[in-house]
Order: C-alpha cells, then structure tokens, then sequence
C-alpha cells in the first residue's frame, strides 16, 4: 500500500472537484469574497476571534469507520485536530512554528517536507486574508459564472496561488453570500468540501456540518459539530507535539541486530518474522506508508479486522482494512503489538513468485530503526536511531519524510530529467510517474510493452533505455527505467514525484535509511559496476489459476513474439526437461535471462493440445 490512512484523514479537511459553469457574469470576484466575509460576521469579528474548539461525530461513508472529532484553533496558525474511529486514530497539530503527526501507532514525525511547508505557508496567507488584497503576489482571484448547486445558484470563484499548484474553486450561495462548497485540486488529487447547517457562534456564521470527498481513492468523510466555540482559552502546550516518542520494539542485544541474511528473489527484499510459533516470509518495503498483512494471514492469527476504505496501491487503490497485529520478532529484534493495514495480497506473490508471502513490513517498522541494507551480500542491519552515528564514506542525502511516509530524493536522468523520486525497497524497478512521462513526452517513445502488478491491480508498462543516470553524485550502469501507459488512480499518478526508484538501481548501493534525522545514506556497493542479467525473451511467464506455468505476457516484436507464443499458453517443458525437473517458476524465468543467441525448445499446452516452439534469446534493447 503507497499511501497510509494518516495521509488521507488528513486530506479529508481539505477543501477540493472541478465545478462546471453554467453562466458567466461580469462579476467582482474580490467583492464576492468580501461579501461572503461581511455575511458570516465581518472581517473585524472574524480577526478579533482568538480561538476555536469544535467537537463532533465523524464517519468514513461505506468504510464501516465512525468515531469522534476534536479541534482547537488559536491565533493564525496553532491548530490541533484528534480523530479517534476506534481502530484507527491519529492527531495532528502546528505549534505555529512546525506541523506534526502522531499517527495510530503512537508514532510522532515532525512534518518538514517541501509539500507541508508549502501548505503551511499557503495556510498562514489565508489566516491574514492575503488573498483579499487585489495585488497579492500570493493569490489570483477568477471569477468562474453562477452555478446550480443543489438548487441553489452559487457564484464561483477560483484562486489560484504562487506557491504550489493548488487551485481552488469555492462556490458562494448567491442570496446569503455563504460559501456551500469548496474544491481543491492539486496534482496527485481532488478533495471536495459541502458545507451545511450554518448556525450563528458570538455573532459568526459557522457550518455545523461539512462533507468531504477524495478523489483518489474516492473516500468520502461527514463530519457533524456536536460542539463548537469562540474564546475558549487554550493552553499553548496544547499545541505542542509530545515531548517522547514511541518505543515498541527492543534488540535483544545491545543496541543493534547485524547482517540478517535476507533473500532477494525477483529484486524484492524477504526476510522471516516470527509472530508466536509461526515463522513467515515477509517483504520489506521502504515505499509502503504503512505495515500490511494479508487478509487470510490476519484471519489465522486470530486478528479482528475493522473497516473497509480506499487506499492508494501503485497501479490504481485498493481496499484497506485494519487490525491489531500481535507482538512480533525478526532475528535479534522484537517488537510489540501494532495496528496495520489488511489487504489481500498473498494471492499476488502466490501467483507471481510461487511462494507464499503473509504481509509487507513498510513504514509502522522501518521508522523505529535505522536501516542497513547491503544488496551484494544480501543482508540487513537494524540500529537503534539514538545510538546510531554514522562514520563511513556514504553520500547523506536529506529526505525529509513524506506526507505518505516515505522517503523523496533527487535523482537525474539523462541529464535533464530530474525531480524528486520515490526511494521504494518495495519496486522491482524504477519508473517514471505518468504526469512525468507525458511532461517530458516519453510516452511516444518505442519500447518493450510489459505488465506489472502491486497493491491496486495491474499496470500496462513500456521500458526504453537512457543514455544516463545520475542517483547521489554516482553515475550507474542501470538505465532501462519504465513508464506506466495509462494514468490510473494510483501513486504512480502522482504529479508531485518524477518517478519511483527500484531495487534494480538500488541493488549497485549499500543504503541506510535513518527516517529519525531525515536522511538516506549512500555507499557504493561491492556490485555497484556489475551489469545484472535481464530478460531476453519479451516473454513473462506466471502461475495461472490451476498452479500451472503460463505466459502471461508477449511483448511485440521480441523473441517470445517472433515464436508465436501467445498470452495463456501453459509451458510445460523446456529442451526436454519438464518445468517440475527445472525447479518451478523462478527458475524458468532465469532460463529467459540467458545471454543472447541462447535457443530453447519449448512445450507448450495451447487450449488442450501440445506443440513445439523454437525460441532464440536476444538483447531487446539493441535496436532501441
């Protein structure tokens, strides 16, 4: 899962969907803003207001989540907001200084991410109504034409900014002059806002109820004031972040557990976790915002699973349940229990790996520790962050975490292509997001046409070497990088990232990740100038519903092609041995890595009948 629960209920009191324009007037846009204020109690009340409390009841629309909802505000910026829905809660806060997160594992991450700062600073304009100023380096203001909302014809107004992005649309009921509804869309999504229930507090005018949708992943939270005041006097220390962190997990000697061999099959990282006498494979995953275990592995261990909401997978979203994991322990590491996503996803690595996968240890593990991962020698070490100082001769890139818990570091390919990257354990390889791919006008380049699968489905990929890439100051032999063909709803349409960067770049490096300073460390690695075999076939092979080896995909003029091997043919031997006599899946899929002019016979069961088909290994990028 890319993006975690936190991200989103935070996204939920946004304001954000494209509204469409019945007719347009000559209007002031400006005058309509300062009649919208002079409506709800003039700006001098307004100003004059020191601080907010607002309680309530919140619900997740359809994700079976409901709970409670507390608020204070103080001054332009000091905000603090708890959402409890039971299984999952979360508070968040601004000292007027930073932003801050506590998230449903009691997991505290002070928010300085280019994003957040942007918002912030967004937030403080706002808070001095910059944006009534008709000269305003900050905001412009458009008027947009009435529109029916509801029954009611609105005016509407649209504010774009200087800082990010973002553009909002707000629409203001044209009688009263209150504002009904508010969007904003930035580039990775759409939160749409329905104000309702306006109710006079000390002479203000204030909605008591409110609705928002998000869109992706198409969550929609009501939220409805039990409660809500003026002047209520509100300690600064509530604003505050804690002054501790959570500490759930313990080494079992010392301050460290080192070089944990680890498997790496098919560029992904697994290793074994052991919850009560039962040990699993699980793979860890820098670009997963939260820990996650498979539905049918969290029905086993006995966990009650709550909720049913949308969250964001790679290709499009997916369904995300919770639950309370039982205490857990990797070689030299225990942890205690922790609350995590439940999405179905043993099936996935069934099918592509043949082998049985239980769940993805992402953020809720990794931001305990600081990591050392060392690809060559395919082992890990985990520090304890306050006794951890590093020494060696490493490139330190500063990544502040993300709002979706991850990691963002440069990256430069051919020289020009640059921009934030997604720093993801989890990906096989690197790739550029849709928005940046047709930015740079990649998408009409030819290519080798391949699927890919993740949390959210399948995504239809093109892979084209580069001439370059450039990752911490170090040049690496790596350069096939993929683009998605089709945006989808995923994290791979983010528009804030270039792209994701994988395990077949990431494996030329030994890498820290140290999410208490903020930072990612780079070495070069004892394979950092090994050219890795790749596929020379244009055929991807996986197992179908009856377990059975089958091809999956035929990319266009490669050798899988130009043998006339078709999607859903079922490889049963390959020169003579049966694929049980050559080792299963995986080890059919190295045979497809050999070097070029390798010939292989092959069987194939097509539709109930055997046939034979010749197939010659070659480099797929030569001509490209």
């Amino acid at each position: 899962m890319k993006r975690g629960v936190g991200g989103l209920v935070t996204a939920m009191f946004c304001a954000a969907t494209m509204l469409s324009v019945v007719s347009a007037q000559s209007v002031d846009p400006y005058d309509v803003y300062n009649r919208h204020y002079e409506a709800v109690g003039g700006l001098e009340k307004l100003k004059a207001i020191k601080s907010v409390y607002m309680e309530g009841e919140v619900e997740l629309v359809g994700a079976g989540l409901s709970g409670s909802l507390i608020r204070w505000s103080k001054g332009l910026m000091k905000q603090r907001t708890e959402i409890d829905f039971g299984v999952v809660k979360q508070t968040t806060g601004d000292n007027g200084q930073f932003r801050w997160v506590v998230d449903r594992n009691a997991k505290l991450q002070i928010k300085r991410d280019n994003q957040t700062l942007q918002e912030r600073k967004l937030d403080s304009l706002r808070a001095e109504y910059e944006h009534l100023y008709r000269r305003s380096p900050w905001f412009e203001l458009t008027y947009e034409g009435l529109e029916e909302i509801e029954g009611v014809t609105c005016h509407i107004v649209r504010t774009t900014n200087s800082v990010n992005d973002d553009t909002t649309w707000q629409a203001f009921d044209t009688s009263n002059y209150y504002m009904v509804r508010s969007v904003e869309k930035s580039p990775d999504q759409t939160v749409s806002t329905v104000f309702s229930d306006f109710r006079e507090v000390s002479g203000a005018i204030r909605p008591f109820e409110q609705e928002s949708t998000v869109t992706p992943p198409g969550m929609t939270q009501h939220f409805v004031a039990t409660r809500l005041e003026h002047d209520i006097p509100a300690d600064d220390a509530l604003f505050e972040p804690p002054s501790s962190d959570v500490l759930d997990f313990v080494f079992q000697e010392g301050h460290s557990a080192e070089n944990i061999q680890f498997e790496f099959i098919e560029n992904h990282i697994y290793l074994p976790v052991k919850i009560g006498d039962s040990t699993r494979l699980w793979v860890l995953d820098s670009g997963a915002g939260a820990t996650v275990v498979d539905r049918a592995y969290a029905e086993e261990l006995g966990m009650e699973v709550e909720g049913q909401m949308k969250g964001q997978g790679a290709a499009n979203t997916v369904d995300v349940a919770f639950g309370q994991m039982p205490a857990f322990s990797l070689p030299g590491i225990q942890f205690g229990s922790q609350n995590v996503a439940v999405i179905e996803i043993g099936w996935l690595f069934e099918k592509m790996l043949g082998f049985e996968v239980v769940g993805i240890l992402g953020y809720d593990f990794l931001s305990r520790l600081v990591t050392r991962v060392d690809y060559a020698n395919e082992t890990l070490s985990f520090y304890h962050p306050e006794h951890f100082a590093y020494q060696g001769p490493g490139v330190i890139i500063d990544a502040p975490i993300s709002q979706d818990n991850m990691f963002h570091v440069p990256m430069v390919v051919d020289g020009k292509y640059d921009g934030l990257w997604n720093l993801d354990l989890g990906a096989t390889g690197c790739s550029f997001h849709y928005p940046a791919a047709q930015e740079h006008g990649l998408l009409e380049r030819d290519g080798i046409t391949s699927l890919s699968f993740g949390a959210g489905g399948r995504i239809v990929n093109r892979t084209v070497r580069f001439d370059s890439v450039r990752f911490a100051g170090f040049d690496v032999n790596e350069r096939l990088l993929s683009f998605p063909l089709e945006r989808g709803e995923g994290a791979f349409a983010s528009g804030h990232l270039t792209g994701n960067i994988g395990n077949t770049l990431l494996r030329h490096f030994t890498l820290y990740l140290d999410y208490k300073r903020e930072r990612v460390i780079v070495e070069k690695g004892d394979d950092f100038d090994r050219d890795f075999p790749s596929d020379q076939s244009g055929l991807q092979v996986a197992l179908n519903d009856d377990g059975e080896v089958a091809v999956l995909n035929v990319a266009e003029s490669t050798p899988a092609a130009d043998a006339g091997l078709m999607t859903g043919d079922v490889l049963r031997a390959v020169d003579g041995r049966t694929v049980e006599e050559i080792g299963g899946l995986l080890e059919v899929r190295a045979l497809f890595r050999e070097p070029a002019g390798t010939e292989y016979v092959l069987l194939i069961d097509r539709d109930g009948k055997e046939f034979t088909f010749w197939i010659v290994l070659d480099d797929l990028f030569a001509s490209l």
